[in-house]
């Protein structure tokens, strides 16, 4: 049997991931060890900084609709049926991330049970609808979940709009695609629009920024990149500096924006509705203007590479269990009477070992394993962007005549 060749990875999207991730831990190290144990106090200049680190979960989002699109616009190009397509979809990602989730909601309902981390299970965790509609129980349980919770109703959600789009009218596989993001991107941006706007951050991240239906148009905008990348090559490869410069520009500016609510005034403009729709509108932007030219950078320095790509395998693990162990450490040092505040950096220090050696072991232990058997159910689809060549578009059509013969 011919072996079949490992997929290549992109060092520019490995890199966001990494920094992502990074600014991730970094933030949540803040309020584990420092806000949380009193050390430190969530005002001035250090809120408004921690508030900033909030853009990175955009990131994530943005690259995960933009690879989840791009494996998406592949498979209904070389399967045609939709049936197919979307089963192997669903099966692949199911096998990739549901182990790793339910693994760690166990570990933290036995947390939350043995009294070491707040709040309590619900089975709504089971089926990521705890931030669905509304907000999250308090106090919190398992907190970090919502993003993922947003990323499978994602996954779940998209194909069946790529089928009910087709099915409704017979259009261009790329207008059912532009459809589909455009619906991704203005449903939740119209409702941010019309529910009263909070008065504060606290307020703006638990009613809006942690609630799946209000926040979907982060993944829409990673589509939205893959099919400019797919169907229109040229504005893509066009000015890719320049495009990448309007993107931190923007990113900044919502920086910007974010610091005077948290220094100045919430309510800011507009009696606060800028910030439901430009706080997670713009960064989202930001990235999709940002891709084009991250998606092409070279590989650069061995070290460099290995590093971003060693975080991009673990970064899911990194993700699950970064929480659970900063729960755990913070437990355990005031249980033994340390002080808690004379040996913080030496405790973050350790946090940051374990995460690194845990996901490792999770990683190639329990999730790669897990993960694999999905080989055997399904065809392997490339995520990722589209090489030149890759953008001229085919003409074939997609409608309910062709969904009833299951060529779509």
């Amino acid at each position: 049997m011919t072996a079949r060749a490992a997929p290549q990875r992109n060092f520019g999207l490995d890199a966001l991931r990494s920094v992502a991730i990074v600014v991730v831990l970094m933030n949540h190290g803040f309020f584990g060890f420092f806000t949380g144990p009193g050390l430190v106090r969530f005002e001035g200049l250090a809120a408004a900084i921690s508030a900033c680190a909030v853009f990175s979960i955009e990131w994530l989002f943005v690259l995960s609709g933009f690879l989840i699109g791009s494996m998406m616009i592949r498979s209904f190009e070389t399967r045609g049926q939709w049936r197919a397509s979307a089963r192997d979809f669903w099966l692949r990602r199911w096998f990739r991330t549901l182990p790793n989730y339910y693994l760690f909601l166990l570990i933290n309902a036995a947390l939350a049970w043995w009294g070491i981390e707040a709040g309590r299970f619900s089975w709504s965790f089971a089926v990521f609808s705890q931030n669905l509609l509304g907000p999250e129980a308090k106090p919190l349980f398992f907190a970090e979940a919502w993003s993922l919770a947003l990323d499978e109703w994602f996954y779940f959600l998209m194909p069946l709009l790529l089928g009910l789009v087709a099915l409704v009218r017979r259009l261009e596989r790329r207008q059912v695609f532009w459809i589909v993001a455009l619906m991704l991107i203005v449903f939740p941006t119209v409702l941010r629009s019309v529910v009263t706007p909070p008065t504060h951050f606290f307020e703006w991240d638990e009613r809006i920024r942690r609630v799946t239906i209000m926040h979907l148009d982060a993944t829409g905008w990673g589509v939205l990149a893959a099919i400019i990348n797919r169907w229109h090559p040229g504005w893509w490869e066009r000015r890719r500096g320049l495009k990448a410069l309007a993107g931190v520009l923007l990113t900044v500016g919502a920086a910007a924006a974010m610091f005077y609510f948290m220094l100045v005034d919430w309510r800011g403009f507009a009696g606060g509705r800028f910030n439901d729709l430009a706080l997670i509108s713009a960064p989202g932007l930001g990235v999709v203007l940002i891709l084009p030219w991250l998606s092409a950078r070279a590989p650069g320095a061995g070290v460099a590479r290995r590093l971003s790509a060693m975080i991009g395998d673990y970064s899911y693990s990194i993700y699950l269990c970064h929480f659970p162990l900063m729960i755990l450490l913070v437990h355990f040092a005031k249980w033994l009477g340390w002080d808690v505040a004379s040996m913080v950096w030496l405790l973050v220090l350790l946090w940051l070992t374990l995460v690194l050696l845990l996901s490792a072991l999770v990683f190639h232990g329990f999730e790669k394993p897990l993960s694999d058997l999905r080989e055997r159910f399904t065809r392997r689809v490339q995520a990722g962007p589209f090489g030149d060549g890759r953008g001229a578009d085919t003409g074939e059509s997609l409608g309910a005549e062709q969904l009833r013969r299951g060529t779509v």
